[in-house]
């Protein structure tokens, strides 16, 4: 991966400096990352969109460098607001977080709430989630649970919400 690659896919100076060091005069690092991502758009309007992405960025010798990360984050945006399905999909999240640290949710809402600001119309995109990035420093293993326990939860945080709205009345104006 080229290094200017790299400062686009992360946010951490660590990351950045430690890429440049090992890759030395070759400019480009060798790599593998595995993602998965989805969004999701109800033909009816009152079932929100949901998105998710979650993803691992491993570079040679990672075991030995240190240099690899996972990021990723789920967030809803309704057309229509409904409160009790804001309140369900961020409390699904937040139970999710607390299972491995119970300082997560706060961290990874508020970073969502950044990450999907839309700052030239001063709004945020949808109703937020949760977003993290960079996250490497517990066991890889651990990073990994963490990950795919969110992926697994968007099941519990959106059906039940698409099911709830699937067959309300709608029209093609709205």
């Amino acid at each position: 991966m080229p290094l200017k690659a790299i400062a686009v896919a992360t946010e951490d100076p660590k990351i950045i400096e430690r890429a440049k060091a090992l890759a030395g005069e070759t400019d480009t690092l060798p790599f593998f990352v595995a993602s998965i991502s989805s969004v999701m758009h109800p033909k009816n309007p009152y079932a929100p969109t949901m998105h998710f992405n979650y993803r691992f960025f491993d570079f040679e010798n990672s075991s030995e460098n240190g240099l690899w990360w996972f990021g990723g984050g789920t967030d809803l945006t309704p057309s229509y607001l409904n409160l009790d399905d804001i309140k369900h999909f961020h409390a699904s999240y937040k139970d999710v977080c607390d299972k491995h640290d119970p300082t997560y949710y706060a961290k990874f809402k508020a970073w969502a709430d950044r990450y999907f600001q839309i700052k030239h119309r001063g709004e945020t995109r949808g109703v937020g989630g949760i977003f993290f990035d960079d996250m490497n420093d517990k066991d890889p293993e651990q990073i990994f649970k963490f990950s795919k326990d969110c992926l697994a939860n968007v099941v519990n945080a959106y059906t039940p919400i698409v099911a709830k709205h699937k067959d309300d009345d709608f029209t093609q104006k709205k």
